[in-house]
């Protein structure tokens, strides 16, 4: 499938060495999670690239007389808000992978962006940018690195990474992640039996 991707940065490899870094949370190393399958290599195969649609909003304000713009994003997923710096990386490719279909539709998103954007502002301190309207927007779909392991009793457990940044993500893009793939599940089911 091809559309406008954030590329992915970090390989498998990088991930793998990223999901175990030493940090406070393993104990710096003295605890490692055991992978749910390994390679002949010897190396964690219980790894998968996943994509997630994001929608990108360009808003146009006015700050101290001078207009000024600024990109944002709304995962399509959850609705997570975040200020979006990386509009220049975005382009066109192909996802090689699972794709996410979107859960919010264009009308929730952009809510949802003119909200994120009101309450970014309203916590900023000092003078305040007055937002005038959406100029631009686009779709596209982000890499996450989703790792399976076995965690305390034997149960399986996923964390996931910012395939572009190499960051760790949190329990809403865990959550959308499962979702995603039960709503995948539902939908391989009924196209089964139809």
């Amino acid at each position: 499938m091809t559309g406008r991707i954030l590329p992915a940065r970090i390989d498998k490899a990088g991930a793998v060495d990223l999901f175990h870094r030493r940090r406070l949370s393993n104990l710096f190393g003295f605890i490692r999670t055991r992978p749910v399958k390994v390679g002949e290599d010897g190396l964690a195969s219980s790894l998968e690239l996943v994509w997630m649609p994001t929608y990108a909003y360009r808003f146009s304000m006015m700050y101290k007389g001078k207009p000024v713009q600024s990109w944002v994003s709304i995962d399509a997923s959850f609705g997570g808000f975040a200020l979006l710096g990386r509009v220049k990386e975005v382009v066109e490719g192909s996802m090689d992978g699972e794709v996410f279909p979107d859960i919010l539709g264009p009308e929730q998103a952009e809510a949802l962006a003119r909200e994120g954007v009101i309450r970014y502002i309203l916590r900023k301190r000092g003078p305040k940018p007055t937002v005038n309207d959406i100029e631009e927007s686009f779709q596209y779909h982000a890499p996450v690195w989703v790792y399976y392991f076995r965690a305390a009793g034997g149960k399986i457990d996923l964390a996931v990474l910012d395939a572009y940044s190499g960051d760790r993500m949190g329990g809403l893009v865990r959550r959308a992640i499962v979702e995603g793939f039960i709503a995948k599940g539902h939908e391989t089911a009924e196209a089964d039996t139809n």
